[in-house]
């Protein structure tokens, strides 16, 4: 058996150009991210031959199936199919979440990058980071056809606070930030998530902004130019961590602009609500429609924006650097996961 888990994330700058149809066309693209500590785990085991199904997979259901093709949830159907080419049979998938999926936080590309590790870890193969996020986007682009970006795959491998760049043909790259740790809790210290209390499709806001991707250049190379604003505002100690409010309210405005979906009068009303009392800016988290929204606060302003926003639910956090992760292995076979001689993804 073996437990795994990935990290869940928020995206300050640079969303919606990390779409391939947007870097395919060498236009520039990257996001400054990081991971918190809410995590998805995925636990994978071995069914052994005695029950009268095959495979038992637990998420918002109980799926107890004899072959794949019978299974419901689709990342696991499309990855079993893709990767059990041995036609082995038996697996158990139970998932489990720190926060709701479908929120803005990156859940699903968190849940493949979980499952992936969890299957190459049971076949006693270690994967790199880079493999997990390459693997997960192919996995949700490729195999499954959803309209999703290759941001939040690369996140939930890597973990941390850092930049990452897109490039034509689907290439990345990750830049760690080196923040000073004083630097780096001022700026946690001032972010608060709030739980809107409703869910949506992501991949149905994405299809409907990617549409006006050609009508909506302009915007996203200024979504994109505001990633290396943040990065300089984080790496100067001297300058107000406020200013990431500023900016976060700016990037809110621009991607407002990009479809009507992208926010409604609710979450419209509660962000107008944290500004007036204090907070400097904040964005909804994700495609858009519903889910969290952050907010930048100063920390002698924290408990007025939460009493003005009573209605939602604070969800306090942390960042986190770890990434994808194994949490338990407990092999069958002789040889151990950790090994010297053990395959490399």
């Amino acid at each position: 058996m073996i437990i795994v888990r990935a990290p869940l994330r928020v995206s300050f700058f640079g969303g919606g150009t990390d779409h391939p149809t947007w870097f395919n066309r060498n236009e520039p693209a990257a996001v400054l991210s990081t991971t918190i500590n809410k995590y998805v785990y995925v636990q994978l085991r071995r069914l052994p031959a005695v029950f009268d199904f095959n495979y038992r997979i637990a998420w918002g259901m109980l799926e107890e199936v004899k072959s794949i093709r019978e299974i419901q949830h689709p990342v696991v159907r499309r990855l079993l199919e893709h990767y059990d080419r041995d036609g082995e049979s038996g697996y158990e998938i139970i998932y489990n979440a720190d926060l709701p999926s479908k929120t803005g936080l990156g859940s699903s590309s968190a849940f493949t990058v979980a499952l992936l590790n969890a299957w190459f870890g049971n076949h006693e193969r270690l994967c790199s980071k880079r493999f997990l996020a390459q693997e997960a986007i192919h996995v949700e682009q490729e195999l499954l056809q959803e309209t999703v970006g290759s941001q939040d795959q690369v996140a939930a491998a890597f973990g941390g606070l850092n930049r990452i760049d897109f490039f034509p043909g689907g290439d990345f790259s990750v830049s760690a930030l080196h923040v000073p740790a004083e630097r780096r809790n001022e700026l946690q210290d001032s972010l608060m998530l709030f739980f809107t209390g409703f869910s949506r499709s992501a991949q149905a806001i994405e299809n409907l902004k990617i549409a006006r991707y050609a009508d909506m250049a302009s915007n996203l190379r200024e979504m994109h130019a505001m990633v290396g604003e943040g990065e300089r505002i984080l790496a100067n100690s001297g300058r107000d961590i406020g200013e990431i409010g500023d900016l976060l309210h700016q990037a809110w405005m621009a991607k407002r602009s990009l479809h009507p979906s992208v926010s409604n009068g609710f979450i419209d009303e509660a962000y107008e609500t944290a500004r007036a009392f204090g907070a400097r800016g904040g964005k909804l988290l994700g495609a858009g429609g519903g889910g969290f929204l952050m907010m930048q606060v100063p920390p002698e302003r924290q408990a007025a924006v939460k009493e003005a926003l009573s209605s939602l639910t604070h969800v306090p956090f942390r960042m986190e650097r770890e990434g994808a992760s194994v949490v338990l292995y407990n092999p069958e076979l002789a040889s151990n996961y950790l090994a010297a001689d053990a395959r490399i993804c």
